[in-house]
């Protein structure tokens, strides 16, 4: 065990070592957040690491709701242009008081506990001392408790692009009187919510992922768990799909279901700088958030290789009369054409949902 402190070192060296070991994930649980993280962050190098996952708080009614939603969308936007090959992820524990910086590298953890919050002042000035454990049992049970306490798990760009409006709208409203100004308000239910019109019935969509420049693969084992995805349609901007429809996914390639997914979010298209990023957004730059109903079957899908087409055939033997399509047909042909998604009937969806969900028993 490692003690350290701000007196006679500081945890950004200390962490800055830990990070330069390189790891799957670098974990950070800190309440308190750096006011301009875009600055904080280019303090450190991050190319060791293959994720980083930060848990914060965003308190109802408390003046936070006016600033972190600009921080964690610094945070998002920092990673996703200065290290694209690092996923970033934000979670929400309202509850978060301890302050933890835990290493992730084959199954294994580092952490360094301390008072110290992830911002100027605890990284460097404040009067601040931690410990840096190795792995142990215990530790092991820490990191599961963080993720057991999180109350809302990876806010995507788009919800906090919307928490941001949110904020400057309302402080826009308020004549503000005192320096740290109340906040009456609860912004991120507003824009977490997965939920439509109560009088909406869901319509179902089955949905190719990939192209055949670029296929999924069998073998490569690509992982569709995350809980927020962006669904991504052509230049020809969809029409049908809203709030609140069921989508579930196909790879192009090995045929195979991939996941399921309800749409939170509006259509959105992709910015020049992300088209710039990955080149491929520029045929696919219509997009809408859904929020994935099935992560453990996404994350391993190819154990149970759900071929669409052998599924399609079990569903037309076991109800012939039924289509599979909302436009009364009993094939998927337009999928072979190209189409970037085709209306499918409830029945079917259903049927196709079923059999994700047998594997997740």
């Amino acid at each position: 065990m490692y003690i350290l402190s701000n007196i006679t070192g500081s945890h950004h060296q200390d962490l800055q070592r830990l990070v330069d070991q390189g790891g799957d994930r670098l974990l950070i649980t800190s309440p308190f957040l750096a006011s301009d993280m875009t600055s904080f962050l280019d303090g450190f190098h991050f190319n060791a690491i293959k994720n980083i996952e930060l848990v914060t708080t965003f308190k109802a009614n408390d003046p936070e709701q006016l600033t972190k939603p600009k921080q964690l969308l610094d945070f998002l936007e920092y990673f996703n242009a200065k290290y694209p090959k690092v996923k970033a992820k934000v979670h929400i524990d309202n509850s978060l008081h301890g302050k933890i910086y835990a290493l992730t590298k084959n199954h294994e953890h580092q952490a360094i506990i301390t008072s110290a919050n992830f911002t100027k002042n605890g990284l460097h000035h404040n009067h601040e001392w931690g410990v840096l454990t190795p792995h142990s049992d215990h530790l092991d049970n820490l990191i599961d408790e963080i993720y057991e306490a999180i109350e809302f798990r990876e806010l995507t760009l788009t919800q906090l692009r919307k928490a941001v409006m949110f904020a400057e709208q309302y402080s826009s409203q308020k004549a503000w009187e005192t320096k740290q100004p109340s906040a009456d308000i609860d912004i991120l239910p507003r824009v977490y919510s997965s939920e439509s019109d109560s009088d909406k019935e869901p319509l179902y969509f089955l949905k190719p992922i990939g192209t055949q420049d670029d296929p999924v693969l069998l073998e490569e084992r690509r992982d569709y768990s995350d809980l927020h995805q962006n669904l991504h349609f052509s230049k020809k901007k969809p029409k049908g799909v809203t709030k609140g429809d069921i989508v579930i996914t196909t790879g192009v390639g090995c045929g195979s279901l991939l996941s399921y997914f309800k749409v939170t979010g509006s259509l959105f298209h992709v910015t020049d700088q992300e088209i710039k990023q990955e080149s491929w957004k520029e045929r696919w730059p219509w997009y809408m958030e859904g929020q994935n109903h099935s992560c453990d079957f996404g994350g391993s899908w190819w154990e149970y290789d759900i071929k669409r087409n052998a599924a399609l055939e079990e569903f037309r033997q076991l109800y012939p009369t039924i289509p599979v399509t909302k436009s009364g047909n009993f094939t998927l042909g337009t999928l072979n054409f190209g189409n970037d998604k085709v209306q499918i009937t409830k029945e079917f969806g259903e049927f196709l949902i079923g059999k994700i969900k047998n594997c997740m028993k």
